[in-house]
């Protein structure tokens, strides 16, 4: 039987030993790429271009979800960041384990490379390694990379908007309020409502709903709508606005009650019910919502 005479040197020991996965005589991998496939689990250079182009995607949802939710400007940068790390250690961990970053050597500057510069500069870091990764025999997702960019940054901005301009917040009204299961003022048949306070409400825009007057809004939603204006025994000006709606598959009366302020300036809720039960802040806001969106 012939023997093997081709021969090589020992990266690990220096001696000449026959050509193999391992030296002779020291036992270490002469093939850097076949130690790296054993330390991957017999999976080299899996490409994890699929998950570096998601995260950005998910991450977009995740800040419009906390600025429409929270309005939150640290939500929103702890997010991004997130966003940044999570990116990187992706870069990073293929980089280690692709069987073509150990040829020359140990990846480990390569990996904090990339590492670094996906984390600290995202915008330039992300698109850049996505075309590199090619070096590493993985494959060049540029464009990808730069359609996700665009649509990261396009979603970013639309939450940072958001949370600027608290679009989509209970009006102030609604927030004001810490009772969530307040009830109706009582009319007091002493005083005189002011007769003038309907009309206030009726054209008046509430905050969450700049298109729509409160009368247009009643006009949409409630079936025979009914106005009234009151006074308590203390002289708190009150204006009552309700009428039928479907509530649980079946017909019922509906009362929204909004408080006058002292100068006649405005006015704020006070308290919502259906079928004489008092609702907590929350069904209001969601009944409010229903009532511009009509």
């Amino acid at each position: 039987m012939a023997q093997n005479t081709i021969k090589q040197t020992c990266p690990a020991c220096g001696k000449s030993t026959p050509a193999a996965s391992r030296c002779a005589h020291c036992g270490a991998f002469l093939n850097r790429s076949g130690s790296r496939k054993l330390l991957s689990s017999e999976m080299p250079g899996a490409d994890y271009g699929i998950f570096l182009l998601a995260i950005p995607l998910i991450a977009v949802v995740g800040l419009l979800i906390v600025a429409l939710a929270a309005h939150s400007f640290s939500g929103l940068v702890w997010l991004l960041a997130l966003t940044a790390v999570i990116t990187a250690g992706f870069a990073a961990g293929e980089i280690f384990q692709s069987p073509s970053a150990w040829d020359s050597g140990s990846p480990l500057k390569a990996m904090f490379t990339w590492l670094g510069l996906v984390a600290i500069v995202w915008p330039v870091g992300y698109p850049a390694y996505l075309r590199e990764r090619r070096r590493f025999k993985l494959g060049n997702w540029l464009l990808g990379a730069l359609i996700v960019e665009a649509l990261f940054i396009t979603g970013a901005t639309l939450a940072a908007l958001i949370t600027v301009t608290g679009y989509g917040k209970l009006p102030p009204q609604i927030i004001a309020q810490e009772q969530k299961n307040q009830v109706l003022f009582t009319a007091d048949p002493h005083w005189i409502p002011d007769p003038d306070d309907i009309q206030v409400v009726k054209t008046a825009h509430l905050d969450n709903c700049a298109g729509k007057t409160v009368g247009q809004e009643v006009n949409g939603f409630f079936a025979s709508p009914q106005w009234q204006a009151g006074a308590t025994s203390d002289g708190t000006d009150f204006v009552n606005v309700g009428g039928i709606v479907t509530y649980q598959g079946k017909a019922a009366t509906a009362v929204f009650q909004f408080e006058m302020f002292k100068d006649k300036s405005g006015f704020k809720y006070h308290a919502f019910t259906i079928n004489e039960v008092p609702q907590s802040i929350y069904v209001a806001a969601f009944t409010l919502a229903q009532m511009c969106a009509g």
